[in-house]
């Protein structure tokens, strides 16, 4: 900082001059028209400045760079350097990523793959150190990180912090090798995930020293949360659309407690609405103040992660700017990082290379399938995921049903479809086996090895010979999704990478995703993003009735569950 106070007086030229614009003032919340200036990547401040390039704003808006609060990067189905390439034009300089889709699958190895990978960039990404691998005890993922394994990722300073504490049950009654990890990062962020959790249970899991949750649904909940002392993530993404019911929390008096995250979204959600972006937009359409919304984008996320030098147009901060057109359409025109142009109308000006993937692309393994696999148990009560629209909390229900054979009678017109999650980490030949409601496939499979948070390979189907082959042809790909109708496959999506991602452009990705949901609409489905739906029903750590390679796992109460239901009783 000393070597800029010559450029800060104003004794030499800057080496970067905004001028003739309209600057964000995130701290009064308002637009001032000033000059800004930039040397050695810092802002300098506001003044009437020289510098060796000068970029005239003629009446555009000069804002502080976007922060994504929590993202998971693999949830795009491409690499890091293809979501970066995407949504750093899109004005996100800041990601706080948290790897644990990849280290469920391939460990610390995972987590070093997308921290080199998340270097090359030109942003800010810090990387979380999963905190739940596996999620919970009723899953069998491709690695387990104990406290012992997270003891020396705690001592780097390349790892900001401990990512989102899923073990909601454990921190609340004390599971010691829980705590044993948040006390591993007691002086780091310690970032939350806590579903419903509140009153009491809610004091409890906050003596853990965690900051933020993303996981508020309601409007009461949220502010629950803010008088708890949490910050709240407003949550935006591909199967968790929480936006419009959390703004009902925010006033004038507590906006400065809440912050934007896009936690899981898919590539043709990115390409066709965008990324933080599209948050704001949709703030604003929903009623927000157009400064409120950017203030929760930027400074809010910065103070929440005690970033001094993020989140605002100030002396010192890092010069990580966009230039907008107008408050109105608030599109992106142009993006720096550190004062230099990365990306302008849309397009990145940095190169991106395909990873080295080594066994990060070679995560399938499975015993072979047969058809008697997806064969139901004797029994006249069962247990039955339903399906919520534009939610990842699920229902359950208990319903009678004729079964012969290992086959539900007139399973379609009860409006239901046979689900399974196979063990694809260590060959292990596992099947946990369901039945889902709310799908509505009415002929043929879907599968896929996007399953959370262990991410075996999940297959819903209504036709025991399509799961089969929908099976095989994922495990053909080495990971991916496919859709199969009579004994062939329909469409199919290819996700070499950990089973998780491609290497192919985000545009390439989500024409191939749409093709495969057309395919599952043929096929009946009705709800929009299935794919991403499915790959929720394995997450057992979300209320409220789940499935993983083990069986059933009733989410509220943290057990595992029948299929079967005892007559008269669970």
């Amino acid at each position: 900082m000393k070597k800029l106070l010559a450029a800060a007086r104003g004794d030499v030229p800057a080496d970067l001059v905004f001028k003739n614009g309209r600057v964000f003032d995130v701290f009064n919340g308002t637009l001032v028209e000033e000059t800004v200036a930039v040397a050695g990547g810092r802002i300098l401040g506001y003044g009437d400045y020289e510098g060796k390039t000068e970029v005239d704003l003629a009446g555009r808006v000069l804002c502080p760079g976007f922060i994504d609060s929590h993202v998971h990067v693999e949830s795009s189905m491409v690499t890091v350097g293809e979501f970066a390439r995407m949504v750093i034009p899109l004005g996100t300089t800041t990601v706080f990523a948290d790897p644990h889709e990849i280290a469920n699958v391939a460990g610390v190895e995972g987590i070093e793959f997308m921290l080199q990978e998340g270097e090359k960039f030109p942003w800010n990404f810090f990387l979380m150190v999963p905190s739940c691998v596996p999620a919970s005890p009723f899953e069998a993922g491709g690695a387990v990180l104990t406290s012992e394994t997270l003891k020396p990722l705690a001592e780097r300073e390349d790892l900001f912090g401990l990512g989102e504490m899923m073990n909601y049950p454990g921190v609340i009654f004390g599971d010691d090798e829980v705590w044993r990890k948040l006390q591993l990062f007691q002086e780091r962020f310690r970032d939350g995930h806590a579903p419903q959790v509140v009153g009491k249970e809610l004091n409890a899991y906050l003596l853990g020293g965690i900051g933020a949750d993303h996981e508020a649904v309601s409007a009461g909940e949220a502010l629950e949360k803010i008088r708890a002392g949490m910050y709240v993530m407003i949550r935006e993404s591909s199967a968790a659309r929480n936006l419009k019911e959390l703004l009902k929390a925010v006033t004038p008096q507590n906006f400065h407690r809440f912050l934007f995250a896009t936690d899981d979204r898919h590539p043709e959600d990115l390409l066709a609405e965008g990324h933080i972006n599209y948050l704001i937009k949709q703030a604003v359409a929903a009623g927000c103040p157009p400064e409120t919304a950017l203030r929760m984008a930027t400074i809010n996320a910065a103070t929440c992660f005690g970033l001094r030098e993020l989140g605002a147009i100030a002396p010192g901060r890092r010069a990580d700017l966009l230039v907008i057109d107008d408050l109105k359409s608030l599109t992106v025109q142009e993006v720096y990082k550190d004062g230099v142009l990365v990306a302008q109308d849309g397009e990145s000006l940095f190169p991106v290379c395909p990873p080295a993937k080594g066994k990060i692309g070679e995560t399938v393994k499975i015993k072979a399938v047969k058809e008697e696999d997806f064969h139901l148990p004797a029994g006249n009560l069962f247990r039955i995921i339903r399906l919520l629209p534009g939610q990842i909390v699920t229902g359950q229900e208990i319903r009678r049903l004729r079964v012969e054979k290992g086959q539900v009678v007139n399973l379609v017109e009860e409006g239901l479809a046979k689900i399974a999650v196979i063990e694809r980490h260590q060959a292990t030949g596992r099947i946990g086996l369901g039945l889902l409601a709310g799908l509505g496939l009415r002929r043929g499979a879907l599968a896929t090895t996007v399953a959370h948070d262990a991410h075996n390979l999940l297959v819903a189907g209504v036709n025991d010979t399509d799961m089969v082959v929908a099976v095989n042809e994922v495990a053909r790909m080495g990971g991916g999704l496919a859709a199969v109708y009579d004994g062939r496959v329909v469409e199919s999506l290819s996700l070499p990478v950990a089973g998780l991602m491609s290497e192919r452009p985000v545009a390439e990705v989500a024409g191939q995703l749409r093709r495969l949901e057309a395919a599952a609409r043929e096929l009946g489905v009705a709800i929009e993003s299935p794919f991403m739906a499915l790959s929720f029903l394995a997450l057992s750590v979300i209320p409220a009735l789940k499935i993983t390679d083990r069986g059933l796992v009733d989410s509220e109460n943290f057990q595992p569950v029948p299929l079967v239901v005892a007559e008269g009783g669970d």
